[in-house]
């Protein structure tokens, strides 16, 4: 690397010499990494989307504007059957905007391009409930991966190394009639109740 040396012991970076923090904003702007968190996040929300389109005149708009000429069009975006967007679209036809194919398409595209618009928001809000059912199913998951194998010791029969370190627990703490009554339950005890019993003695 270049570096500059005035006087005394310390170095002076020299002015074309690039600073650290550019090599890791570069690092990260750098998306060609197929592992890269934004490419590994956006193939989580690619797929295909079952969305439908339905164009209906309207009347809303033609009841409330009175203008002579008006052309109006409602365009409701619905996904897996349910409406994400609705959309309008109209025009006027006089003797500039003459009626046309052209007109009454601009009409159906103008309407379907503000569905879509209205339909982009219901689509972030529909990611970001999936995003949070997805986070609370793994965190259930985890925690039953965490604490569920405990709970299958319940009736797991006690091993060898707790019996032996329950007795000597309970020679030292008890007297000689407990020790006995111990002694008659100790080789019966499941993994659970030896850990509790021997939490019980170590304290």
């Amino acid at each position: 690397m270049n570096q500059t040396t005035y006087r005394g012991s310390r170095s002076v970076r020299s002015p074309i010499q690039a600073h650290p923090t550019q090599f890791t904003q570069k690092k990260v702007q750098d998306t060609r990494d197929e592992e890269h968190p934004i490419r590994e996040a956006l193939r989580k929300l690619c797929g295909t989307y079952d969305l439908s389109a339905t164009f209906s005149e309207d009347t809303s708009t033609l009841s409330t504007v009175k203008t002579p000429g008006l052309v109006a069009v409602q365009c409701i975006l619905s996904k897996d059957g349910r409406p994400i967007g609705i959309g309008h679209g109209s025009t006027v036809v006089s003797r500039i905007n003459r009626p046309s194919e052209r007109t009454v398409f601009s009409v159906l595209n103008g309407s379907l391009m503000s569905a879509i618009n209205s339909a982009c928001k219901t689509l972030d809000v529909l990611r970001l409930e999936g995003a949070d059912e997805q986070a609370a199913s793994e965190k259930g998951a985890m925690y039953r991966g965490t604490y569920e194998p405990k709970e299958a010791n319940i009736s797991e029969p006690a091993s060898d190394k707790q019996k032996a370190y329950l007795r000597q627990l309970v020679s030292i703490n008890c007297d000689e009639a407990d020790c006995e009554q111990w002694a008659a339950q100790i080789d019966d005890f499941t993994k659970n109740e030896a850990s509790q019993a021997i939490q019980r003695f170590a304290k």
